[in-house]
């Protein structure tokens, strides 16, 4: 196939992605569909790419653990992406036995248990799954076990996420705009930062689209915490009900689980989150202890998975 009748045949599809990548990587809080009401930095990295090679590479996320003297509670922060290869999945779901407790995120009514599976019929996740497809990975939801017994819904109910959004006068694609702002000025002071359109016609063009553009868009994964840690700055001071209005909430029922006796903890969430937990639990007395990173994206001709950094 030449690359016009590649180009022809992925134009519906090429653009969307390119749209949409922001909103289907850092501004989904993982909506569950069971009744959800849908309502239009320092500290340390938590996701990185590592280039390879020529249009090779991976994106790895970071599990980091901290221990507090005090009363000798241990909580890991579990970064994650929402779509990635199945195998990273898998390291992790072995990964969450090891904790009495793991915190994780998803807007849901909260008489609502989740079972194994747990589907999603939110317009964000519609486009998270368009994505998997195109880029060849899989989706958070498919891949992890949400009824573990060890399992506690971390995350605000969807009255009370919009109820939040509402009082700090915002919406997800108001976020959006904000991001594709501080996006444009920042290309605008590095003319080799962002995604090059004419890199993204060749990648959608060629034989290998999945490859290429899961290259391309990994380099651009390394910028997610910058992007949430910009958009999450408000001139009250109390940030983003996306971001620091659900990882208050996190905190709460982080405490409430240290109160019932809990050693042993794991907070669950997009890695986009973690800068600022991990700010959170510096100022509660926590000192880091270990760091481990998992590949996330494989982005390699032949696949050779590192086991991760301690």
């Amino acid at each position: 196939m030449n690359f016009t009748e590649n180009l022809w045949r992925k134009k519906r599809t090429g653009p969307a992605l390119v749209a949409l990548w922001l909103l289907g990587f850092a501004w989904q809080p993982l909506f569950a569909a069971e009744g959800q009401t849908p309502d239009a930095s320092s500290g340390g990295e938590f996701i990185r790419f590592v280039k390879t090679g020529p249009n090779q590479g991976h994106v790895d996320t970071a599990t980091k653990t901290y221990i507090r003297a005090s009363d000798n509670v241990l909580v890991s922060l579990i970064g994650v992406v929402h779509i990635a290869d199945g195998s990273y999945y898998d390291k992790l779901q072995r990964l969450f036995e090891n904790y009495d407790a793991v915190l994780y995120e998803m807007v849901r009514d909260r008489d609502i248990k989740p079972t194994e599976k747990v589907s999603t019929d939110h317009p964000v996740s519609q486009v998270q799954i368009g994505m998997k497809n195109m880029l060849d990975l899989e989706f958070q939801l498919d891949r992890i076990n949400y009824g573990m017994t060890n399992f506690v819904h971390a995350d605000l109910d969807p009255t009370t996420f919009s109820q939040l959004q509402a009082e700090r006068g915002e919406s997800i694609f108001g976020l959006l705009f904000k991001a594709a702002m501080a996006e444009q000025g920042r290309q605008a002071s590095d003319p080799n930062a962002g995604l090059n359109p004419f890199s993204v016609l060749f990648a959608l063009a060629s034989d290998d689209t999945s490859h290429q553009l899961k290259f391309l868009l990994g380099q651009q994964m390394g910028q997610l915490e910058n992007t949430l840690a910009g958009v999450d700055e408000t001139p009250d001071g109390k940030g983003s009900a996306i971001l620091s209005g659900r990882n208050d909430y996190a905190m709460k029922v982080l405490g409430e689980q240290i109160a019932l006796g809990k050693k042993k903890l794991a907070i669950f969430y997009g890695a986009g989150h973690m800068p600022d937990f991990e700010k959170r639990l510096l100022k509660q007395g926590f000192k880091p202890v270990s760091e481990k990173w998992f590949v996330a994206w494989d982005i390699r001709k032949t696949k050779s998975i590192p086991v991760g950094r301690d």
